[in-house]
C-alpha cells in the first residue's frame, strides 16, 4: 500500500509539473502573437494617418482619428505585452497586472459594442456581429489563460525536465515485487532447524592435547640447549689449538 501511495503522489507531481510547463509555453506563444498584432496595428495606424495627410480625401479627419486610435492601442498593448514578457523572464507576476487590466477593459468595450450593435439591429445577426463575437471569445480565452498564468506564478518556477513515466512506475513497483516474490531459500536457516549439531566438549581430549603441546615445547627447548652446548665446545677446542701453536 505504501508503494502504491508513493506511486500515486509521484504521478500527480509529474502531471502538475507537465501542466505548468505547458501553460508556460502557451503564455510565451500568446505574448509573441500579441506583439505581432501590435506591430500590425501600429503600421496600419501610421498608414492611415499618412494617407489622410498626403491625399485629398473627404473623410480625412475620420481617417486621422482611426489612425491615431490604432497607434494608441498598439502602443499601450505593446507596453503591456513587454511588461508581461519581462515578468515571465524574471518570474514576477506583478508585471502581468497591466496586461490583465488593459485587456479586461478591451473585453468590456468589445462586449458592450456587440450588445449595442445587436440591440440597434433588433438582434438581427450580421457578419460584423459574428466578427465581434469571435473577437470577444478570443480575447476572453487569452485573458483567462493569462489569469491562470498569474495564479501559477505564485508557485516556484517549473523546471523544464523530461520525465520518463514508465521508468518511474518501474522504480516504484520493483521493491514491492521483490519483497512479495522473494523465495524462502534466500533466508538463512534457524538454529532450531539444524540437523548437525556442533561437537560436544570432551575434558579428557582437551587434557591430552595440552600434555602433547607441553612435551613438544620441552623437546624444542632441549634441542636448542644441546645445540648451544656443542657450539661452545667447538669454540673452546679451536681456542686451545691456536694457543698450543
Amino acid at each position: 500500500m505504501e508503494s502504491i501511495r508513493n506511486l500515486s503522489s509521484a504521478l500527480w507531481t509529474i502531471r502538475t509539473t507537465q501542466e505548468s510547463a505547458k501553460i508556460l509555453r502557451t503564455t510565451y506563444s500568446l505574448l509573441r502573437c500579441f506583439l505581432f498584432f501590435d506591430i500590425c496595428y501600429l503600421i496600419a495606424g501610421i498608414t492611415l494617418i499618412t494617407m489622410a495627410l498626403t491625399n485629398q480625401i473627404a473623410e480625412r479627419e475620420r481617417m486621422v482619428l482611426c489612425g491615431g486610435f490604432f497607434g494608441l492601442f498598439a502602443s499601450l498593448s505593446a507596453m503591456c505585452n513587454s511588461l508581461a514578457c519581462h515578468g515571465m523572464r524574471k518570474w514576477k507576476r506583478g508585471f502581468l497586472v497591466p496586461w490583465i487590466l488593459f485587456y479586461l477593459l478591451v473585453l468590456c468595450f468589445l462586449t458592450m459594442n456587440l450588445l449595442q450593435a445587436l440591440y440597434l439591429h433588433n438582434f438581427h445577426v450580421e457578419w460584423r456581429h459574428l466578427f465581434l463575437f469571435f473577437a470577444v471569445f478570443t480575447i476572453f480565452s487569452c485573458w483567462r489563460h493569462m489569469k491562470k498564468q498569474y495564479l501559477l506564478m505564485a508557485l516556484p518556477r517549473p523546471e523544464q525536465v523530461i520525465i520518463d513515466v514508465e521508468s518511474v512506475v518501474r522504480e516504484y513497483l520493483r521493491p514491492a515485487a521483490a519483497v512479495s516474490v522473494s523465495p524462502a531459500g534466500d533466508l538463512p536457516p534457524k538454529y532450531e532447524d539444524l540437523e548437525d549439531f556442533p561437537p560436544q566438549y570432551d575434558e579428557s581430549t582437551m587434557r591430552n592435547d595440552a600434555a602433547l603441546e607441553v612435551a613438544a615445547g620441552g623437546d624444542c627447548v632441549n634441542d636448542a640447549s644441546n645445540a648451544v652446548t656443542e657450539e661452545s665446545a667447538i669454540d673452546q677446542t679451536e681456542e686451545t689449538a691456536k694457543a698450543s701453536k
